[in-house]
């Protein structure tokens, strides 16, 4: 207590003097107030106070290593704060000078300097949504890619997720990016690189892949490189979920029994980025990713498959199936051995021959 009051003594003694100088002069007070007024007025309105109010936005960037200076220096340039030091004063006392993230800022002289300073406290840059689906092959991603003011060139995306040198530099060891660019919702920042946007995917699918799925693949007898390369297959057959499983299954099946796999999307990979149809030539083009001509897994994925591909991969549904066939509604007939799944062919090509007739008779009849 006797350590407080001595600490105090010097303040109160102050407080005193002060008080005893204001009471000997009745104006000192009257001034004091109004600087107050007067300093309390010009921070709120340089805090709180758009310079226009006119909409007007402007693209700031920071850059690596720019100093809190020069992005305040940037932002009175452009006439969207008014008060360079008061901005600097304030950022420091936030604990923001060192840590504003990098990027293009959406700004403007609309703005109060506190909704400024807000906007590079929470590191609000401009960035892009871009929907990867589970499926997409590397072709699909650097269009869907083009769409957006990321990238103007798909083959920008393309040419370098197909290079090799580039794959192992990420620590894929495969030959392209294939499988390794995995499906999700993304939000990429203005300015970033066709390689920025790459690394981003797979550091993605290393997060997803867990250290179990490895364990579990090398319980199978396949590589991590397999297992993705299967799923890729899975992911581009199952149009439902709940048929993921089962048509893994099929594929596990033949693989043990040494059985070409005939998967049809295989046959028509590296084509077109978009396969609508699989006609009898595609089914023999030459191709090493071609299942229709090779026995075995191909030589790597044929797309990037998403979570529950790669689970139903390395955990297939425990059945003898052999065979599917689509049905036309998005499920498929699984079958045991080749007679059952002739007749389900069989089935299948009735039924789209009569839908075929009672589409023609509706269009006549309009």
């Amino acid at each position: 207590m006797k350590t407080i009051n001595k600490k105090l003594k010097p303040l109160i003694r102050a407080w005193m003097t002060v008080k005893h100088w204001v009471k000997k002069r009745p104006w000192t007070s009257f001034l004091l107030a109004t600087a107050a007024l007067t300093i309390t007025i010009h921070f709120y309105i340089a805090l709180f106070v758009p310079p226009t109010r006119e909409k007007a936005w402007k693209e700031i960037e920071v850059t690596e290593g720019m100093s809190f200076k020069a992005i305040a220096s940037a932002l009175q340039r452009e006439g969207i704060i008014r008060y360079r030091g008061y901005f600097e004063i304030i950022g420091r006392l936030e604990g923001i000078t060192r840590n504003v993230r990098v990027g293009y800022y959406g700004l403007g002289s609309h703005m109060s300097m506190w909704e400024v300073l807000g906007a590079l406290r929470t590191g609000k840059i401009i960035e892009y949504e871009v929907v990867v689906p589970e499926g997409y092959n590397l072709y699909q991603i650097g269009y869907t890619l083009s769409g957006t003011p990321l990238i103007s060139d798909p083959g920008q995306f393309i040419n370098l997720a197909g290079k090799k040198d580039f794959a192992r530099s990420l620590g894929v060891e495969a030959d392209t990016l294939e499988g390794y660019l995995f499906p999700d919702t993304y939000y990429f920042p203005k300015g970033i690189t066709a390689e920025g946007i790459a690394k981003r995917m797979v550091q993605r699918y290393k997060g997803a892949f867990a250290d179990s799925y490895r364990t579990r693949a090398g319980e199978l007898g396949f590589t991590e490189h397999q297992i993705i390369t299967l799923a890729s297959i899975v992911e581009k057959e199952a149009k439902l979920p709940e048929e993921r499983k089962l048509i893994a299954a099929v594929y596990h099946n033949r693989l043990k029994q040494g059985m070409k796999l005939q998967a049809d999307p295989t046959a028509v990979y590296g084509t077109k980025a978009w396969v609508t149809n699989v006609t009898l030539n595609d089914l023999k083009r030459r191709s090493p990713y071609n299942t229709y001509l090779h026995k075995g897994l191909p030589p790597g994925p044929i797309a990037n498959p998403g979570q529950g591909a790669i689970l139903a991969s390395l955990y297939p549904e425990q059945v003898d199936y052999l065979f599917f066939v689509a049905q036309g509604d998005g499920s498929h007939y699984f079958s045991h051995d080749y007679t059952a799944h002739v007749k389900a062919v069989g089935r299948y090509r009735n039924n789209k021959r009569i839908a075929a007739k009672n589409q023609a008779k509706t269009k006549q009849r309009k």
